[in-house]
């Protein structure tokens, strides 16, 4: 495979990824602020620490996609 076709392969790769990240993202999300209006705030703390560290992730791959 040439630097272009692997090139391009990664980025379609990355871009999938993404997605699919940004989807669970958002359902995590919908979760926490779910348990923080039962007042299990112990629960939404930790998953509002998991959805900072797919957004982080999201931005890594982003950073890579546009190199």
């Amino acid at each position: 495979m040439n630097n272009f076709n692997s090139r391009s392969h990664y980025q379609a790769e990355l871009s999938s990824l993404g997605t699919a990240i940004e989807e669970i993202t958002d359902r995590i999300s919908k979760i926490a602020e779910s348990l923080a209006k039962e007042k299990l705030d112990g629960y939404a703390h930790d998953l509002y620490q998991a959805e900072r560290s797919l957004k982080s992730a999201l931005r890594s791959i982003s950073k890579v996609r546009q190199a």
